[in-house]
């Protein structure tokens, strides 16, 4: 599968290039996935089971509101 190719710069960024031709609501979808994974990098922990709620959304593409990414987020800001 795709996800398990070794991601090379060249590869990222012929990806990201292709994302600039998708719809804006699609784009915004993925930039709510990219804060998650950043938001996640910076250190705060989010459990497994928030993960798994992530991921199953994004597999369906019914991904978090910013609202709703926010609220979860707060939680860890104050920690």
């Amino acid at each position: 599968m795709w996800y398990n190719a070794v991601m090379t710069r060249e590869k990222v960024k012929e990806i990201l290039d292709r994302v600039l031709s998708w719809a804006p609501a699609d784009q915004e979808k993925l930039a709510r996935i990219v804060r998650e994974i950043e938001q996640r990098r910076a250190g705060d922990e989010i459990t497994d089971e928030e993960w798994k709620i992530i991921e199953e959304r994004a597999v369906r593409r019914d991904l978090a509101t910013d609202e709703e990414v926010e609220q979860v987020f707060s939680r860890y800001r104050s920690a």
